[in-house]
């Protein structure tokens, strides 16, 4: 990610401290604040990390202090902020899309067993029934045979 990204991401209003619709002297009070806060000098343990965000303070104070160049950031920001709802709209619409379909297969599956097991039922019926007219048969056939050997006795 650039430099220019990173900026991007970042809320000026927020760097600050401050509401988006401040005064230029509100603007200007919490730069002096923060800029203390973060100057290099005051946080020796750790001066790159203070004069990146230092760098950042500034930048924010120059774009929020300079009119033309904060209605041009105040519009980014508004674009960004809806290009997120969009985002996150459609994040939440294609959830429910995910969640349709997931419902949908289970379904099926559940289908797919249903018929599975109504048709093993219905092959195991038909061997039941299979085996137990061959049992009549044998028995009828037993009957008969024995029925005429015993006639000619």
């Amino acid at each position: 990610m650039s430099q220019e990204e990173d900026e991007a991401d970042i809320d000026y209003y927020d760097l600050l401290g401050v509401p988006q619709d401040s005064t230029n002297e509100v603007i200007d009070k919490a730069y002096r604040r923060r800029a203390r806060k973060y100057h290099p000098d005051k946080n020796r343990d750790n001066p790159e990390a203070a004069t990146k965000i230092f760098h950042q303070i500034s930048k924010a104070y120059e774009i929020l202090t300079n009119p033309q160049k904060r209605l041009v950031y105040d519009n980014a920001r508004k674009a960004r902020s809806a290009l997120k709802v969009r985002h996150e709209a459609l994040d939440a619409r294609r959830k429910a899309m995910k969640t349709d379909l997931e419902d949908r297969e289970n379904a099926a599956r559940l289908e797919k067993r249903r018929k599975t097991a109504t048709e093993e039922s219905r092959q195991a019926k038909i061997e039941r029934l299979k085996e137990e007219t061959a049992r009549r048969r044998e028995k009828m056939g037993k009957g008969i045979y024995g029925r005429k050997q015993g006639d000619k006795s």
